[in-house]
């Protein structure tokens, strides 16, 4: 079993409401499994959220628990302080030629060179300077009839990892719920499923993508979001789904 230990940096800028930007972590989970595994491409994440991060580093164990030859699983765990922050699951694995699907679609949407940048007012969620927004569909916060929000997308400076760049575009965008909402409420991710495409392996995440999250369900204080990532191309790069506690009514 191989085993990497190392001390990552969580600068404040990257808080949400709760504590450090769950997509972020999640990446940085992602990068460090995949240190495990090198040259293999992510097929997967799953990441549980157990405790808020709210200090300026994370301490980052990866366990490599199986080693195939068709696939690779690593264990990766961020502790804050004292208490075990994040666990996730992932899953690596080489291409080969097998049978291809058509994958979901981009939207009819327009151009992002046509669209205004759009800047969300200072304080409301600090990492929200380390993206740009051009969005499309959905307003947080409207009182709209759906649950949608749709946007293009870019990160200022991008995980060098494609694959961590594109888990933290799937979780840029406000909670869906947000659509349909007039007043904030917190709505943390408990758990995060991540699944990548071959476009993913070299997403550029300086490049405009196209986001769009949408809420499956919601009921008795939860809710599913998923959410997709296209690059600009209109190739899908990666799905999520969320699972969140809806904290208040």
């Amino acid at each position: 079993m191989s085993v990497l230990a190392d001390v990552e940096r969580v600068d404040e800028s990257w808080r949400s409401w709760t504590g450090a930007h769950g997509g972020l972590l999640a990446g940085i989970a992602l990068d460090h499994a995949g240190r495990l595994v090198s040259g293999l491409p992510a097929r997967a994440v799953h990441v549980s959220f157990l405790s808020a991060v709210r200090s300026d580093e994370v301490h980052v164990s990866a366990d490599l628990v199986k080693a195939g030859r068709s696939s690779s699983t690593v264990i990766a765990r961020l502790q804050a302080g004292e208490k075990l922050a994040l666990l996730a699951t992932a899953t690596f694995g080489g291409g080969d030629n097998g049978p291809g699907s058509p994958a979901i679609s981009l939207p009819d949407v327009p151009d992002v060179d046509t669209l205004a940048p759009f800047t969300l007012p200072p304080g409301l969620v600090p990492f929200a300077q380390h993206i740009e927004f051009r969005p499309v569909g959905g307003v947080p916060l409207s009182g709209g009839d759906s649950p949608v929000l749709t946007s293009w997308v870019r990160l200022v400076a991008p995980p060098a990892r494609p694959e961590s760049a594109a888990t933290v575009l799937l979780d840029v965008l406000a909670p869906a719920l947000y659509a349909t909402r007039t007043t904030p409420v917190p709505i943390p991710t408990v758990e995060l499923a991540v699944h990548f495409t071959e476009a993913a392996h070299t997403f550029d995440a300086n490049e405009w993508a196209f986001a769009r999250i949408h809420t499956e369900h919601a009921s008795a204080g939860w809710c599913v979001d998923a959410s997709e990532v296209w690059n600009r191309a209109g190739e899908l790069v990666a799905t999520g789904r969320q699972t969140r506690r809806i904290l208040q009514g």
